[in-house]
């Protein structure tokens, strides 16, 4: 996902006749980001649970569900 989005952002670059080019992270950096996604999705679940806060449930489920998505896109790079 990652590579397409950097590939249609250059065709936007081309077409707008402007030069900004986007990282292409590393895999180790996808793993690392990945688990502090993990960590702090799961700190923000448990905080909702305990402190009975919807918000914060909320939070760390999105955060989790992005942690298993980046981890997807780890495996794919």
């Amino acid at each position: 996902m990652i590579k397409e989005v950097n590939q249609a952002c250059t065709k936007l670059n081309n077409t707008l006749g402007i030069s900004v080019k986007l990282p292409n992270p590393e895999r180790k950096a996808l793993k690392t980001a990945t688990v502090c996604n993990l960590i702090v999705g799961a700190g923000l679940l448990a905080t909702g649970i305990i402190f009975s806060s919807k918000c914060c449930a909320v939070l760390g489920g999105i955060e989790i569900i992005g942690s298993v998505v980046l981890r997807k896109e780890s495996k794919l790079y």
